[in-house]
């Protein structure tokens, strides 16, 4: 019986890549945070009563 590693590598490859857009996405979220109600109005977003932002009718 041969081991293959290739089933490791694609599951340990998917796994980076799922941690890296949760990173990417936790960091943009951080950035829209940041912006001012203005700013966020501008390109189409807004800020809800309890400080999340919202756009196209659903939180981001």
């Amino acid at each position: 019986m041969t081991l293959t590693l290739r089933p490791i590598g694609t599951v340990v490859s998917g796994l980076a890549m799922r941690s890296a857009a949760a990173f990417e996405r936790r960091r943009t979220l951080r950035q829209i945070s940041r912006l001012s109600d203005r700013r966020l109005h501008d390109i189409g977003l807004e800020r809800d009563w309890d400080g999340s932002v919202l756009g196209n009718g659903r939180a981001i």
